[in-house]
């Protein structure tokens, strides 16, 4: 964009410095049901006529580069923004919201290690349910997980907040599995925030790449426990 807008500016201002210069040489005139050109030392620009036609001419040109720039400016925010959250994980699971504002809540039992099952949407529908495990650390607050879905294999860094039911987790596909288009070793940057009512974890999903930029619904269920937490029970 920014080479065709500078050569439309190289090309108008070519065009009004010959202009302004006058017509000269070939000895004649030219007409046909009106004087256009003069020959000679004619001019077809002179003066206060000449001025005015720079100027416009210059208006029209900033005119073009100042909504391309501006296309591009926003194009670049766009990109820049989409696929990238608003915060950090960090800060995302200790933001209250409306729905659950208890400061004195600390409900840890939504944050169970064992099998989680995954859907999230994308390119205009749900993909999954993906099942896989996750493992909660109560002390340091940390969760880890491993699994595999239509992408690839994966391994999940996690942190989580009993007082705001939030869940943040990076999502690292291991390069050279699965979906060879789709799987270009990146991570996905996931944010939840525990649904009571549907008894699951619910928030949305980013990706951000040389290649794809996006970010849209991402749901995370409890689907059992371990079997060795099982057996170690009984």
């Amino acid at each position: 964009m920014h080479i065709t807008y500078r050569g439309l500016f190289l090309v108008i201002c070519f065009g009004i410095a010959i202009e302004c210069q006058g017509g000269g040489g070939g000895g004649g005139s030219f007409s046909g049901g009106g004087t256009f050109f003069y020959g000679g030392s004619g001019s077809s620009c002179t003066g206060d006529n000449c001025a005015s036609s720079t100027v416009i001419a210059l208006s029209i040109v900033s005119g073009i580069i100042g909504l391309g720039l501006l296309i591009f400016g926003v194009n670049y925010c766009v990109n820049y923004w989409k696929g990238r959250p608003s915060q950090t994980n960090i800060v995302f699971i200790k933001n209250q919201t409306t729905e659950n504002c208890n400061p004195e809540k600390s409900d840890m039992s939504m944050f169970k290690s064992g099998h989680w099952k995954s859907q999230y949407f994308q390119y205009g529908k749900w993909h999954g349910p993906c099942r896989f495990s996750l493992t909660f650390d109560t002390n340091s607050m940390t969760v880890k997980g491993i699994g595999s879905d239509n992408i690839g294999k994966f391994t999940i860094n996690g942190i989580y907040s009993p007082e705001t039911s939030r869940l943040g987790l990076s999502k690292k596909y291991q390069l050279g599995t699965g979906n060879k288009t789709e799987n270009l070793g990146h991570t996905v940057t996931i944010q939840l925030t525990w649904n009571e009512q549907n008894n699951q974890f619910e928030g949305k999903w980013y990706v951000q790449t040389n290649k794809y930029h996006g970010d849209d619904k991402f749901q995370l269920k409890f689907d059992g426990q371990h079997l060795s937490t099982v057996y170690g029970k009984v």
